[in-house]
């Protein structure tokens, strides 16, 4: 069974073996994970991942840290994914986080069904990055992803992105796993209403090839997290094809 897990961000490092807990984080262990006092859970910060044991008084939670590892980024993957209704998206944040996403681009597309006004768009990357904080606790990542501001299919000339680059279609095309990207990837995927043509144009232009996710057609947001699995496993060198 897995431990319990909190970011540890706004916490207070009281000292090399002791971190004073952030409330929230506190509450979440005792009211929510039901731990007790000398339970180990584990602490995520970018690049680390500290063992500690609850240490409860008075004055609030504690950590004590029993052992700490160094966990990498490992493998660079990007997601584009076409800009959805609240929900959908929200999930998909959630679970691109858990299957290895390290950078995420939400795209203003032609056929997105939704518009966020600009006013709105600060709150709503607010949103989303908490979204993948909770989610690195879900699945014990140390490293939450970067998650940049919406931007046009125009605008993604202006990325720095992997070399490896994929698009995925409804139609006719390879399937993802006859690619061979290494060390990283970068993968597009459309709204609801799909890319029009122009779009798959300008993506063509800028380096992306033509990939299937297979024979059936998924929700836009499922496509999204089933391209960052497959990535994930490719880079990982658990998909051998």
């Amino acid at each position: 069974m897995s431990l319990p897990r909190v970011r540890l961000e706004s916490s207070i490092q009281e000292s090399d073996s002791a971190w004073i807990l952030d409330p929230g984080e506190g509450h979440h262990l005792i009211s929510v994970r039901r731990c007790r006092d000398g339970d180990l859970f584990e602490g995520l910060l970018p690049g680390r991942k500290i063992l500690m044991r609850l240490d409860l008084s008075s004055e609030g939670a504690r950590g004590v840290v029993v052992s700490e590892s160094p966990e990498g980024s490992g493998n660079e993957i990007w997601l584009l994914a076409g800009l959805l209704k609240g929900d959908p998206f929200d999930r998909l944040v959630a679970q691109s986080v858990e299957t290895g996403v390290s950078v995420l681009v939400p795209l203003l597309c032609i056929r997105s069904v939704v518009n966020i006004p600009p006013g709105k768009i600060r709150s709503r990357m607010e949103r989303w990055r908490k979204i993948a904080m909770e989610a690195t606790k879900q699945c014990g990542r140390a490293d939450p992803p970067e998650i940049l501001d919406p931007i046009p299919v125009s605008s993604i000339p202006s990325l720095e992105l992997p070399s490896y680059r994929f698009v995925a279609v409804t139609g006719p095309a390879p399937t993802i796993l006859t690619s061979r990207p290494r060390f990283g990837a970068a993968v597009a995927v459309g709204p609801e209403g799909d890319w029009t043509g122009e779009e798959l144009d300008e993506l063509e232009r800028d380096g992306f090839s033509r990939v299937s996710l297979g024979p059936r057609v998924m929700r836009s947001h499922t496509a999204g997290v089933v391209a960052v699995g497959v990535l994930t496993m490719m880079l990982d060198g658990d998909v051998n094809v």
